[in-house]
């Protein structure tokens, strides 16, 4: 208890203090332009942590990771264009949201159900930390594979109508993973000779040019068509359209806890991630939802679902670098770096011989939280500003900022050509009724799946039964078949319905 004190009173100390909300600043706006990753960010900031004490450290580099997730779906709510890669579930209701005028309620549900996600996260770092930990090490390529097969099911429930549109979509995804480097093998798969292209298409300007890129051309079509050309985004200044109710809380509570806890489960475990993460929230958040045809046209609870989700990633991807010295992922690997810096080595006897860091770790994330919140809601009439800025004005903008973000993520520009590319491709599929999700959830998972099965099959002489003898992988893989039995069940039902 005493040490628990003495970091409390550390971590509030005006310095501490002030580097948060730094961190968190710098956070938000980083997440909200489009492919300025936080990994970036992150990455940026550690240097000075050199010159710093652990506990502005922490404000600074946490500060940061925490709201620059939130902070990616000003961007996808405003102007369809997700700031951060875990933002990429949250277009597909809060842009339907900001068209409808009501850009402040959906910024306010994110921040609420983000805060929500991430302070789920944090009672399970620090209430089972070890234990999660120690089911995180159960998974392994079997493990990994169904879990990744049981995420890929979502693709039915945002498959859209008709059904094979959807999955032609997912189809197009998984294609468009495969090119580039085979991940055991490197052999060169659909390159065309190309060096660039053997790091596979970058998902940064993958996931611009699909909601970006593709709602530009759409938006300019549209103002070539029609002379007095008038904006879809009604105005967001209408204080009771925008105003987040307590009804409108409770009725998504559950999705936000249920998807509090996937983003836990999904953060604990190396490698996966909150884009994974996000997806997989708002998917079983519409599936067990009473309504599910309001979602993709603007549902409230999609947004609670897709933001708690990522956010509680966050935490969750602390419990295995602190517990088994394994970074979560690659942020965390980053942290990891910077917490050697001030000499705190992770690992299972980081209870034991740095219990006074892990306390700083565990107060400063509640603070960098709390931070987000209060920096959020301040800035809040800004960010509804934005979605009343003329399209004409602000979309060449946002596009600069595309072009800028997509280059900077390997400083090539072919990573430019490729986000025009899908911009394109997302543009012709949209006219053709065919949705982008399934795409980009199949582009997503494509290669760590083929990963994970290869090398399942790899270590089991090519024998499928081994998703059947281990337990784990065989419930992920039963969830997996009732998630498509039920997907089928609702689609035969509301077809008897019309008909």
């Amino acid at each position: 208890m005493d040490v628990l004190l003495e970091q409390i009173s550390m971590a509030l100390d005006w310095y501490n203090l002030l580097f948060i909300l730094i961190g968190t600043l710098l956070g938000i706006l980083i997440g909200a332009i489009p492919g300025l990753t936080v990994i970036m960010a992150v990455a940026l900031a550690v240097p000075l942590t050199m010159y710093l004490p652990l506990g502005p450290s922490l404000g600074l580099l946490l500060g940061i990771y925490i709201s620059g997730i939130y902070g990616g779906s000003i961007s996808a709510i405003l102007v369809n264009a997700p700031g951060t890669p875990a933002a990429a579930a949250t277009t597909l209701d809060g842009y339907p949201l900001s068209k409808q005028g009501r850009a402040g309620k959906a910024l306010k549900m994110a921040l609420f159900s983000s805060f929500a996600g991430g302070m789920i996260s944090i009672v399970f770092l620090v209430v089972i930390a070890r234990y999660l930990s120690k089911v995180a090490l159960l998974f392994g390529p079997a493990e990994k594979t169904a879990l990744l097969f049981f995420a890929l099911t979502i693709i039915g429930v945002l498959a859209g109508k008709p059904i094979l549109k959807g999955l032609l979509a997912a189809g197009l995804g998984l294609f468009l993973s495969c090119v580039g480097s085979d991940p055991l093998l490197a052999v060169s798969r659909f390159t065309f000779g190309s060096l660039e292209l053997e790091e596979g298409l970058g998902f940064i300007p993958t996931m611009i040019g699909l909601f970006a890129i593709s709602e530009f051309i759409v938006q300019a079509e549209n103002r070539l068509k029609m002379r007095n050309y008038k904006s879809e985004i009604s105005s967001s200044f209408n204080r009771a359209e925008n105003r987040l109710s307590g009804k409108e809380i409770r009725s998504s509570l559950k999705s936000i806890f249920r998807s509090g806890i996937l983003g836990t489960f999904i953060g604990s475990l190396p490698g996966i991630g909150a884009t994974v993460a996000c997806f997989l929230g708002y998917g079983e958040a519409r599936r067990a939802s009473k309504e599910p045809e309001k979602f993709g046209e603007g549902a409230l609870e999609g947004v609670a679902a897709a933001e708690a989700a990522n956010n509680a990633v966050s935490g969750a991807t602390l419990i295995p670098l602190l517990s088994l010295n394994v970074p979560g992922d690659a942020v965390t690997a980053i942290l990891y770096g910077a917490l050697l810096i001030q000499g705190v080595q992770t690992g299972p006897l980081i209870f034991e011989h740095h219990m006074d860091a892990v306390y700083l770790i565990y107060i400063t994330l509640i603070l960098a939280n709390i931070f987000m919140v209060a920096a959020a809601l301040s800035l809040m009439p800004l960010f509804r500003r934005i979605a009343d800025i003329p399209r004409h004005v602000i979309f060449p903008i946002v596009f600069v900022f595309c072009v800028v973000g997509s280059y900077a993520v390997r400083n090539n520009i072919v990573d430019v050509y490729i986000m025009l590319g899908v911009g394109l491709l997302g543009y012709i599929l949209r006219k053709q009724g065919i949705p982008l999700a399934p795409l980009l959830i199949g582009f997503i998972l494509g290669t760590p799946f083929e990963e994970a099965f290869r090398q399942t099959l790899a270590g089991s002489g090519n024998s499928l039964l081994v998703f059947v003898r281990e337990p784990i992988s065989l419930a992920f893989l039963i969830l997996a078949v009732g998630s498509i039995v039920l997907t089928i069940i609702r689609n035969m039902r509301e077809k008897k319905a019309i008909e």
